[in-house]
């Protein structure tokens, strides 16, 4: 077990990565985040008293969570290079900044394949195991795929209608540097928007669709009852072939985790994603992936490959989606992983 120090501030959230260490620290923000852990109670890492006989400097808090800590944060920093250690952060969060910090190891959530530093790791979303009981496998059918579809993909008001074209519109400006994929930095409801709209006019697929105009996923932006919201989101994976997937703020999505976590097939529009342990996950056996760039011919594409799978081969994709999750992607599994291969 990785021996870590961490000099933990008492009034800010300390990471997951020490819940069986110091108990698990509920949070209200995000709902259902606090069933992310549940089960959590073997320890990851150990915990030492002198930074000498660590392995590793842990920063034991989200980075940004710590804004206005920039003290504390080069302290840290400052202690694991003068140990000749490495520093080892969690950014669990939408932000895709670079952070400059001598020694570290950067655990994120956000990032584009295009900016990614060679300190970055990419880890998933803390997102709830929604399987509860037995996987409930789909058979395929002989008739078109159901992609499925339930949340925010509308605009909440003028405002927020006027604000995502001024930023697309920068994004827009920003495509003349000659970098195609800087495009995949468009809002996310712009994308969103553009799947859903290309699917709903394929004569290729079947949609189950629930369109909402506000994120149910943060109890101050919710306006449906929490519990019924939850169960139509949840119904509407398992009665789908396929969930589209497309990133939010963050160049990550819950969905997508959670899609797997059911052993659905994530469409996962692809801005230029990187995921968490490419190296060792062949996301292709449980993934559908289809560059941002091609989303008028999302329909077609997902009809062929639907139409390319033998019915056993799809029940295959499902029971991989499964396991992938529960093995390597839910946030328990994800930990000990890191914990004991990649650190």
């Amino acid at each position: 077990m990785k021996k870590v120090f961490a000099n933990i501030l008492p009034d800010v959230p300390y990471i997951p990565l020490l819940y069986p260490n110091l108990g698990i620290q509920e949070r209200d923000s995000i709902l259902f985040l606090n069933n992310a852990f549940a089960g959590m109670n073997t320890k990851f890492v150990e915990l030492v008293s002198s930074p000498e006989d660590a392995d590793y400097i842990l920063l034991p808090h989200n980075y940004s969570s710590l804004k206005g800590r920039e003290r504390y944060i080069k302290e840290q920093a400052k202690l694991a290079e003068s140990l000749h250690k490495k520093l080892l952060v969690f950014w669990h969060g939408d932000s895709d900044k670079p952070l400059f910090l001598p020694n570290a190891i950067v655990f994120r959530t956000s990032q584009y394949g295009y900016k990614q530093q060679i300190n970055e790791v990419m880890m998933p979303a803390y997102a709830e195991d929604l399987l509860h009981g037995e996987l409930r496998v789909r058979p395929k059918r002989n008739e078109k795929p159901v992609v499925g579809f339930c949340g925010w993909a509308d605009y909440k008001n003028t405002k927020n209608r006027i604000g995502t074209t001024l930023k697309n519109t920068a994004v827009d400006a920003l495509r003349l540097s000659g970098n195609h994929n800087i495009g995949a930095r468009k809002k996310g409801i712009t994308l969103r928007m553009q799947a859903i709209d290309q699917l709903q006019k394929s004569r290729d697929i079947e949609t189950n669709f629930i369109i909402r105009s506000s994120y149910s996923g943060n109890s101050k932006t919710i306006k449906t009852d929490v519990e019924q919201t939850r169960k139509e989101y949840i119904h509407n994976m398992i009665d789908s072939d396929y969930a589209l997937v497309v990133k939010g703020d963050g160049n990550y999505s819950y969905r997508f985790y959670e899609a797997l976590s059911l052993g659905r097939i994530p469409v996962l529009l692809d801005t230029d994603c990187l995921l968490p342990l490419e190296d060792v996950i062949n996301y292709d056996e449980c993934v559908l992936r289809v560059d941002f760039k091609n989303v008028a011919q999302l329909g077609r594409i997902i009809a062929g490959h639907y139409a390319s799978l033998l019915p056993e081969d799809f029940v295959t994709m499902q029971r991989k989606a499964r396991y992938i999750f529960e093995t390597y992607l839910s946030t328990k599994s994800y930990l000990r992983y890191i914990t004991e291969n990649v650190l």
